[in-house]
């Protein structure tokens, strides 16, 4: 392996950009490149490739539209975080899918059961506290607050599961369906649901009980689906 991360052999085959796009990126992708790193002019990659800068241009446009790097106008084209670039791409994902918002919830009905079953088995008990403080907020807090804090409570659960594309994933999701919590969330009676589900799925977590965790959402999504 060459000890310049920028050190590239010669390209004998057609495609050349993308050719030096899956070159980059490979090293990108084994940390050889590293975040925020800047990559060198066109002019030395087209060197170091023996390809035009047309090519090397091209293979820019390719890695950016694709997130492995931005281009800073001025300055150059940097790496991008990789977890930065996984967030970015499942929100691309996301945003260009046309799912309703029962889609949406529905989804959320499958795949957060399973999330809050992780986080009763790996939440500290100090997470766990004060999860059970959060599920509380629902009821005391403004008006105009009540779908960041719904939200706010579901993403520490994601957080607690340690699993970076679990919360990536459900944020996401969160995002797609935050019309539903204005709506639902300002009616007196569906606050009170929600918070009560809040703190039963709190206070089973901070039991360890991942049985109790999961039911407690899956009735907690339920009455979500109602509510459309």
């Amino acid at each position: 392996m060459a000890d310049d991360p920028f050190k590239f052999d010669t390209l004998r085959r057609d495609t050349l950009s993308s050719q030096v796009a899956a070159r980059i990126q490979e090293r990108i992708e084994n940390g050889l490149i590293g975040p925020d790193s800047q990559l060198p002019s066109e002019r030395a990659l087209s060197e170091s490739f023996e390809v035009s800068r047309v090519a090397v241009r091209e293979a820019i446009q390719l890695m950016q539209a694709k997130g492995y790097i931005e281009v800073r106008h001025g300055k150059g084209s940097y790496v991008v975080d990789p977890a930065i670039r996984k967030a970015s791409t499942l929100a691309s994902w996301m945003g260009g899918r046309e799912q309703s918002l029962l889609m949406m919830v529905e989804l959320r009905r499958i795949v957060e059961p399973g999330i809050v079953e992780l986080a009763a088995r790996n939440a500290s008990p100090a997470d766990a506290a004060a999860l059970i403080e959060q599920a509380h907020e629902l009821e005391t807090c403004p008006r105009a607050h009540l779908s960041d804090t719904d939200a706010a409570f579901h993403k520490e659960i994601a957080r607690m599961t340690g699993n970076d594309l679990v919360f990536e994933l459900l944020t996401a999701c969160l995002e797609r369906t935050a019309p539903l919590r204005e709506r639902t969330l300002k009616d007196r009676e569906r606050r009170h649901l929600a918070a009560a589900g809040h703190v039963r799925i709190a206070e089973a977590i901070a039991a360890g009980d991942p049985e109790a965790a999961r039911n407690a959402m899956l009735e907690h999504m339920s009455d979500a689906l109602r509510s459309l």
